[in-house]
């Protein structure tokens, strides 16, 4: 009998723990991959056409890595608690496995499958597999509870993973499964809905932008392979800086697709660590990036109230500006601000933002303009290629001190500040905002700044061609504070 396995955002062939473990319970290596269109998922409004489109081409690959083997991935369309048992049936299948989501409404949804296969008499297994430790597997020995604070979590990450190197016992790599020829036509069941696979348009979304990362397992692993040859020895120090094009790995939307494990991410870090000390300082960094993605994790999974509340509670009530104007402005990078107006048009084109600047365009909106996190939020995973509820979530808390950052409110950037020391010559400034491309370094960070005479000697008009900056910075940060203390 075969086994299926339901693909969900782990679409690889490599180090999938649900595929290696269907093919090996299957005898023969028979499995029968499967994805679901949900329209819970899909009609939701923070699904957007970037991160679609880069799933769909993920899938794309996927398919045809089957196809290699001579195995027929098929795609249902409907409520996975009604088209799963039903394709299990069509497919005689015995069981069903799938890899873990730590999502509130994700769980709900596996709750329900489960259920509805069990009913049907289908063994459903699943697993662990898109990050290292899980939901309560790293709790505060003084209290018994999960972490709240990063450094103290990301302390006790390493130390457990050290400990079971140490065992030699992980953390393990599956193998890509040796698969057999399995191509089997399901038998005609009424309410089975089996379709191709669709492309962006078919979902009703418009045209994706042009996505600045490549799709699928094998971009995926050559990514990996590229940062961990060179660019990564330096990460400590390039990480900050968004002109620098290897200065980050690029591979979020990866991570969160699943076309990459964090277990291969991470051992490769330790492999380039551990063969040169050159390599130290940016694999123990990026590691500690790996670590803050596990961090909102099992934030998510103890504290989902996080998905629609501020994790901290008392903050709920905050006194909020509502100035559509300004969040439009915002959102097409027309604030007259550079570096945030070059971020977000970053965002736009591509789908992608450079963390630093993640940060910053976060804090300008919540503590420049005092515009709601929960509306930014929403902005960036429908545009996001790696949009991802727990580490999406936790960063627009961090900026907008609502979560479970342990600094108080009064951590405001000055965005220009920030421009000056993370883009000190400009160059992405320029990337991206070519109607500054005349104007001198001096005034780059704060075009408005310039004379009407500099205006007009820089081919630069503020408030015609540039805009007239939204809000005064020191005016905003201390009604910010006030805001908070009341």
């Amino acid at each position: 009998m075969v086994n299926i396995v339901w693909f969900r955002r782990d679409f690889r062939l490599h180090d999938n723990t649900a595929l290696w473990h269907a093919a090996k319970a299957s005898g023969e290596g028979a499995v029968q991959p499967v994805f679901v269109f949900d329209d819970e998922i899909l009609r939701h409004p923070d699904t957007g056409g970037a991160v679609v489109s880069f799933m769909l081409g993920c899938l794309e690959s996927l398919r045809e890595a089957f196809a290699a083997s001579g195995v027929s991935m098929r795609f249902l369309h409907g409520p996975p608690s009604e088209q799963l048992p039903l394709f299990a049936n069509a497919m005689g299948a015995r069981a069903v496995y799938f890899n873990k989501d730590y999502h509130p409404a994700a769980i709900a949804r596996d709750d329900e499958v489960t259920l509805a296969l069990s009913r049907a008499g289908v063994e459903v297994r699943s697993f662990k597999d898109q990050v290292i430790y899980e939901e309560r597997e790293l709790l505060a020995a003084s209290t018994g509870e999960a972490y709240t604070v990063y450094t103290p979590y990301a302390r006790a990450w390493r130390a457990k993973l050290a400990a079971e190197r140490d065992a030699q016992a992980g953390p393990k790599l599956w193998d890509a499964p040796k698969l057999r020829p399995f191509n089997v036509e399901p038998t005609l069941i009424r309410g089975l809905k089996l379709v191709d696979l669709y492309t962006t348009a078919d979902l009703g979304f418009d045209p994706p932008p042009a996505l600045s990362v490549p799709r699928g397992e094998a971009a995926a692993r050559a990514m990996l392979r590229r940062w961990c040859s060179g660019p990564i020895k330096d990460y400590a120090q390039s990480r900050n800086f968004p002109a620098d094009e290897d200065g980050t790995s690029k591979v979020s939307a990866h991570l969160r697709h699943g076309t990459l494990s964090p277990r291969q991410c991470v051992r490769a870090a330790m492999y380039v660590r551990g063969k040169s000390t050159a390599f130290s300082d940016g694999a123990d960094k990026w590691i500690g990036e790996l670590i803050w993605r596990e961090f909102y994790q099992q934030i998510l999974f103890n504290f989902p109230s996080v998905v629609d509340q501020p994790f901290k509670a008392k903050l709920a009530n905050l006194k909020w500006r509502t100035d559509a104007a300004d969040f439009q402005r915002w959102c097409d990078g027309m604030t007259g601000f550079p570096i945030v107006d070059a971020a977000m048009r970053q965002l736009n084109a591509t789908g992608w933002m450079h963390n630093r600047l993640r940060m910053i365009v976060a804090m300008f909106l919540t503590k420049d303009l005092r515009i709601d996190y929960k509306l930014g939020e929403r902005y960036f995973m429908q545009r996001l290629i790696d949009g991802e509820t727990a580490q999406n979530n936790g960063g627009w808390q961090w900026s907008s001190s609502t979560g479970t950052d342990a600094q108080p409110y009064f951590r405001i950037f000055n965005p220009t500040s920030q421009s000056r020391k993370f883009d000190e010559n400009g160059t992405f400034i320029r990337r991206w905002l070519p109607e500054l491309s005349d104007v001198p370094l001096e005034f780059i960070h704060e075009p408005s700044a310039m004379t009407p005479e500099q205006q007009r000697a820089n081919q630069c008009i503020i408030g015609r061609d540039y805009p007239v900056p939204v809000v005064d910075h020191q005016q905003a940060r201390l009604e910010t504070l006030a805001m908070f203390k009341e």
